[in-house]
C-alpha cells in the first residue's frame, strides 16, 4: 500500500454539522509560478548570445494510487515546461538542439523521474528518447535574430514516485552558431535548469489540464474520515487550464429543512475556457464519508447542497439513472451508495458548474 500525504494548499473548508455555516469558494486558478530570469549563453571565444527562459507550474499534485481497498484514489495530474528561446545576435540561429532530463526530489535524493512525457500536448519537434534517464530530445527550428522568441512546451503527467516533493529539469541547449564546444563540437551547448515543487496538502489537489487529457484530482483517503475525487476530460481543441479541488474549513448556510454533515468540497475549474464543460461533457465528483459522520446513520434521503460560484444554491436530489448518467439524464444528478462492510457513504455527482458541495439530510 502506498500512502502519500501530498496535495497543495488551496482552500480549507470545515463543515461542522447542521446549522448556519458559510462557504468560502476558491478564487481563480492562479498560482502560475514561472522562472522570469533568462539563462543566457556566453559567446566565447566565438559565436552569438541566445537566452532561454523556462516557465513551469508550481504546486501541481503528484500522480498515482493512494490508499487501498474502498479507501483509495488514483490521481492523474499534469505539469509543463514552457521554453522561450531568444536570439540575441544579428543573424539566424540554425541546427538547434535541446536535451531535457527530469529527476525527482525525494528527501535529499535525486532519483530518475517517473513523470511521463505527453507527446500529443508537446512540441512536434520533440520526442522521448529515454525513460531511464527520463530524457526528451528536440531538433529546434531556426530562430531569426530579433525580439521574437521561439516558444514551445514540454508536457508531462506528473511523477508517481513515493514521497516525491519536486521534479527538476536539467537541460542542454545549443546551436551551430554557438561558441565552439569541446574538441570543436558543433553545435556547442550550454546548460539550463528549472525546479518544480509538488504540493503536499492531504486535503487539496491541483492539476494542469491539457487538451485531450483525462484528469483526476483527489484528496488523501487516509488523512481523515472523508476524501473526494474530481475527474474530467478536456476536449481536444480547448485551452489548457489549472484546476483545483479541496475540502476542509469554511462557511455555508445549510438550507432550511436540511441537516448538513461532513466537509465542504470545493471544485475550481474557473480557468477552463467557455464550453469546456457541458451536459455532454460533465465532470464527475465523488465524495466518500465514514458512516459515523451521517446523522442517525440514515442514508435514504441524502441530498447534495451545491453553492455555485455566483453564490446561488441548489439542492440536488435527482438520482442519475446509471453511473455514469445516461445522455437523457438531467444534470446535475447524483447516485448514493452505502457500503456497510467498509462503513462508508459514497456520493457520486455529475455536473458542469463550479462551486462548493456538501451532503445533507
Amino acid at each position: 500500500m502506498i500512502v502519500r500525504t501530498h496535495r497543495a494548499a488551496s482552500l480549507r473548508v470545515l463543515l461542522v454539522c447542521a446549522g448556519v455555516l458559510a462557504l468560502a469558494l476558491l478564487g481563480g486558478a492562479g498560482r502560475s509560478t514561472a522562472s522570469t530570469t533568462p539563462q543566457c549563453s556566453i559567446p566565447e571565444p566565438t559565436g552569438r548570445e541566445f537566452c532561454v527562459t523556462i516557465a513551469d507550474q508550481e504546486g501541481v499534485s503528484p500522480s498515482g494510487l493512494l490508499g487501498a481497498g474502498k479507501r483509495q484514489v488514483d490521481v492523474t495530474a499534469y505539469q509543463y515546461y514552457k521554453f522561450s528561446i531568444e536570439n540575441k545576435g544579428g543573424s539566424t540561429l540554425t541546427n538547434g538542439t535541446l536535451k531535457a532530463t527530469l529527476t525527482d526530489q525525494v528527501g535529499t535524493q535525486q532519483l530518475n523521474s517517473t513523470a511521463s512525457y505527453v507527446a500529443a500536448a508537446s512540441a512536434p519537434f520533440c520526442s522521448s528518447t529515454s525513460t531511464d534517464p527520463n530524457t526528451v530530445s528536440c531538433s529546434l527550428p531556426n530562430i531569426a535574430a530579433g525580439p521574437q522568441p521561439l516558444v514551445f512546451y514540454l508536457v508531462y503527467r506528473t511523477s508517481t514516485t513515493a514521497g516525491v516533493t519536486g521534479t527538476n529539469l536539467s537541460g542542454l541547449v545549443g546551436f551551430k552558431e554557438g561558441s565552439n564546444g569541446p574538441n570543436g563540437a558543433n553545435p556547442a551547448t550550454f546548460p539550463v535548469s528549472e525546479q518544480t515543487s509538488l504540493e503536499g496538502d492531504p486535503e487539496a489537489s491541483v492539476a494542469w489540464s491539457p487538451p485531450s487529457a483525462h484528469v483526476v484530482l483527489g484528496t488523501s483517503p487516509t488523512f481523515d474520515t472523508q476524501f473526494s475525487t474530481l475527474a474530467y476530460t478536456v476536449p481536444a481543441g480547448q485551452s489548457a487550464f489549472l484546476a483545483r479541488e479541496s475540502e476542509g474549513t469554511g462557511s455555508v448556510s445549510c438550507p432550511t429543512g436540511l441537516t448538513c454533515f461532513g466537509e465542504v468540497v470545493t471544485t475550481d475549474l474557473s480557468g477552463a475556457a467557455g464550453g469546456t464543460f457541458s451536459s455532454s461533457n460533465p465532470f464527475h465528483l465523488t465524495i466518500t464519508i465514514g458512516l459515523d459522520a451521517v446523522p442517525g446513520g440514515n442514508t435514504n434521503n441524502v441530498a447534495l447542497v451545491h453553492v455555485r460560484d455566483d453564490t446561488t444554491v441548489e439542492i440536488i436530489r435527482t438520482r442519475c439513472s446509471s453511473s455514469p448518467p445516461a445522455s437523457s439524464d438531467s444534470l446535475p444528478c447524483i447516485t448514493v451508495t452505502k457500503d456497510n462492510k467498509a462503513k462508508l457513504l459514497i456520493i457520486d455527482a455529475w455536473g458542469f458548474q463550479n462551486g462548493g458541495w456538501v451532503p445533507g439530510l
